[in-house]
């Protein structure tokens, strides 16, 4: 993107860096868009702009985003095209597919001229078909957004810049600083030329600095045989979490993607990437819980789509387990303390469950669990399951003897401890190993699997254990 290049942007952001944290400060961006917002109330909107320019852009945009239509005409309205343009390009997407919205499409087609093409594909497709078609039409350059429009937003295709800094093998390093000095302040975020062969096809990787510090006349290709540097590259359907995992392990600043004559067709960035991560432990953390795709203030209709089904699926395994309960109620009747411990049997289940299910979704979706080491994964579960089972069983023993007066309770609990969290770790490890062999994302469904194994297996050892103990043992 073409950015301003006076020095007041950094004064700027020397003054809000600078700015003491708390309410009021501009530092803090929520306190601060309560103040804008007041401000309009009031009828103060030449204040208020002034006050959303002290802002930086990915904050601004994000105002923008939670104010009303009203409100957000008015500020858009007093904000230049280059102020608009920095906006959208630091903006979250949704943020910024909100504020073209409502846009007219040679007015927006005018402000994403000057947004990487990347991100304006991603704007795009938080869009209506046919409300990015007409922006498209209206682009300057519509053929490089059409490019990257092709490929699925999760996919290296989707996230990738086709404007990236690269070199012919041939070039001499004094000659491959004048050509990035000619890609301005586009080759921004980027640390690393790709070195392409004459059928652009990827030959090596040299950094910046290299390049920088070489004599003039030495190629491009010879610093990169000389130094080494082979950058791994994927292919445009490449799952964009894999193309993270990529950049996490091999600690790489971008990633090229080529086609299948191994040609380069543009790079994802280390920027990227790093969002792309946020994203997903946000999202296996919200499916974990069964609210996928919801967000804090979020549509109503939205939130009750993804939880109630949940919601009543979670019902039928709690009339399961109330339904083991029914089993014994002639056991519960003649032997009343035991009603009083199954919260603590089902309870201990539940949270060793909860732990051992998080851990693993987490690893699968980070790659750390590949399909050799299930069993293995398993094996650690159970085994951490019995010694955490056995320190349990000897406190809970110990205050069902002495609370109640009953060795047979005791002992009761201290086998359904033992049992219980065995079977704890069983389901929290077995079921995401056994949803990732059917294909089912072990994100969405795994927790409440877990809870019903632990409640319904639970209440069955307990009341089992315990009406045959404490008639024996008293």
């Amino acid at each position: 993107m073409n950015r301003q290049t006076d020095p007041e942007p950094v004064a700027q952001f020397v003054r809000v860096s600078a700015a003491p944290a708390g309410a009021g400060s501009p530092a803090d961006p929520n306190a601060t868009g309560e103040r804008i917002r007041a401000l309009l109330d009031q009828g103060r909107a030449g204040v208020a702009v002034a006050m959303l320019r002290e802002m930086l852009s990915a904050d601004q945009g994000v105002l923008l985003a939670r104010v009303s239509r009203a409100e957000r005409r008015v500020l858009v309205s007093q904000l230049s095209a280059a102020e608009l343009s920095d906006i959208l390009d630091e903006a979250p997407t949704e943020a910024a597919a909100t504020i073209v919205s409502e846009l007219p499409a040679a007015r927006a087609a005018e402000l994403l001229d000057d947004v990487d093409s990347h991100t304006v594909a991603d704007i795009l497709q938080g869009l209506t078909d046919a409300g990015a078609a007409a922006i498209i039409g209206a682009l300057h350059r519509p053929q490089d957004v059409v490019s990257l429009l092709q490929y699925p937003p999760d996919t290296a295709g989707g996230m990738m810049t086709p404007d990236f800094p690269r070199v012919r093998r041939g070039i001499t390093a004094g000659n491959a600083l004048d050509a990035l000095r000619l890609f301005g302040e586009d080759a921004e975020g980027f640390g690393w030329v790709c070195v392409l062969d004459d059928q652009r096809r990827l030959s090596g990787a040299v950094s910046i600095a290299q390049l920088a510090l070489a004599s003039p006349a030495r190629s491009a290709g010879e610093l990169a045989d000389q130094y080494g540097h082979r950058l791994v590259s994927v292919s445009p359907d490449t799952d964009r979490e894999e193309v993270h995992h990529l950049m996490s392990r091999y600690s790489m600043g971008i990633i090229p993607v080529v086609d299948e004559n191994q040609r380069v067709l543009g790079v994802a960035r280390a920027e990227e990437a790093m969002q792309i991560g946020e994203e997903e432990a946000t999202e296996d953390m919200l499916r974990v819980a069964s609210a996928p795709g919801e967000r804090v203030f979020g549509p109503l209709r939205l939130s009750i789509q993804h939880r109630l089904p949940w919601l009543v699926v979670n019902l039928g395994t709690v009339l399961a387990a109330a339904a083991v309960v029914n089993l014994f109620e002639s056991t519960i009747a003649a032997v009343a303390m035991l009603a009083v411990f199954l919260p603590v049997v089902a309870g201990q289940g539940g949270i060793a469950g909860t732990q051992t299910v998080t851990l693993v979704v987490r690893g699968l979706a980070l790659g750390d669990v590949p399909r050799h080491a299930g069993l293995r994964l398993l094996g650690r579960e159970l085994l951490l399951g019995l010694l955490h089972g056995l320190v349990l069983a000897l406190v809970t023993g110990l205050l069902g003897w002495v609370w109640k007066g009953s060795i047979g309770l005791g002992v009761a609990l201290a086998i359904a401890m033992v049992g219980n969290l065995l079977v704890a770790a069983l389901a929290g490890a077995g079921v995401p190993l056994l949803l990732r062999r059917l294909g089912i994302d072990p994100a969405v469904s795994s927790a409440v699997f877990v809870t019903t194994f632990t409640d319904v297996f639970g209440f069955l050892i307990f009341l089992a254990a315990g009406g045959f103990l404490v008639r024996e043992l008293g």
